[in-house]
């Protein structure tokens, strides 16, 4: 299939042009301090929005790859699958992220010449996957923890990162423990507020902002689910903010539940991503990252 066909399929999917560039631009502070001339791999739309087709490597796409964060081993590992047949990577993040080591990573001058080399094409969608109203990144986790939706929270960019739920009451240590299987994590965190779980709150990734968890606790939840309530990782921004946000979190009257940033964001690009693909006659597949708490 045509590489321009498939990009504009998505840009109208995710309603790329409803976004603002500011989704992300960070990226180019962080590939500027790397010293990776971002520029010279990306298209100009990229550059412009930050989000869409990073990288156009190839005319075509013959199967196309989903993941979370483009890290030098998964990037690896998608060249080795793609034994040079011209593909299309679709990631979540257009950058790699520790989320318990260094923070955000551009991807280097390696990873790129590598994936141009060997024909495998790059698009991004982060806030227009997350906030998308069918296919998004908390629909598919509350999916996977069986809460039923009812409404949607956490403004983000324009649109919503998180929904609202039920599930039938039920004790909170149980609900994290069958948490764990379907997340194919080891396990989950927990701050303890009360025993039970009946409305809540589903924002996937790295959601410990006040904010969206002090909006949770006024529309009458009991639970906040996401990928961290904590801020783990390390840099400027992290050593800022984290005084504040664990000093919310320690005090905070919900459970809050993170099944890692990771493991959160994968289930729709694992499920209805690929399905999405293969409705467009594309053999489609997840690249997995080995530790889901990195």
């Amino acid at each position: 299939m045509n590489t321009a066909d498939v990009t504009a399929r998505l840009d109208a999917f995710f309603r790329l042009d409803a976004y603002p560039p500011e989704d992300f631009a960070e990226i180019e502070e962080f590939s500027r301090e790397a010293g990776i001339p971002l520029e010279k791999y990306a298209t100009p739309e990229f550059m412009r929005r930050h989000n869409g087709l990073m990288l156009h490597n190839a005319g075509d796409v013959e199967r196309v790859y989903t993941l979370v964060f483009p890290s030098d081993e998964v990037l690896s590992e998608v060249e080795r699958r793609a034994a040079r047949a011209p593909s299309l990577i679709f990631t979540h993040h257009p950058m790699d992220f520790e989320t318990s080591g260094r923070g955000l990573i551009a991807v280097g001058e390696t990873a790129l010449n590598g994936l141009r080399d060997a024909g495998i094409s790059l698009y991004s969608a982060h806030a227009p996957l997350d906030c998308h109203d069918t296919v998004s990144t908390s629909r598919s986790l509350a999916r996977a923890a069986g809460v039923r939706v009812d409404d949607v929270c956490a403004g983000y960019h324009g649109g919503h990162a998180g929904v609202i739920g039920t599930i039938d009451e039920a004790p909170l240590d149980a609900f994290a423990a069958c948490l764990q299987p379907r997340l194919n994590v080891d396990r989950v965190d927990l701050h303890r507020h009360t025993s039970a779980v009946h409305r809540v709150a589903v924002v996937g990734g790295g959601a410990a902002f006040p904010a969206m968890m002090q909006e949770a606790i006024d529309r009458g939840c009991d639970t906040y689910l996401t990928g961290d309530f904590r801020v783990r990782h390390g840099g400027p921004w992290a050593e800022e903010h984290r005084p504040e946000f664990d000093a919310f979190v320690d005090t905070a009257p919900i459970n809050l539940i993170g099944g890692s940033h990771y493991a959160t964001e994968a289930e729709v690009l694992r499920n209805e991503m690929l399905g999405w693909f293969n409705g467009l006659g594309l053999p489609a597949e997840f690249v997995s990252q080995n530790d889901p708490w990195r």
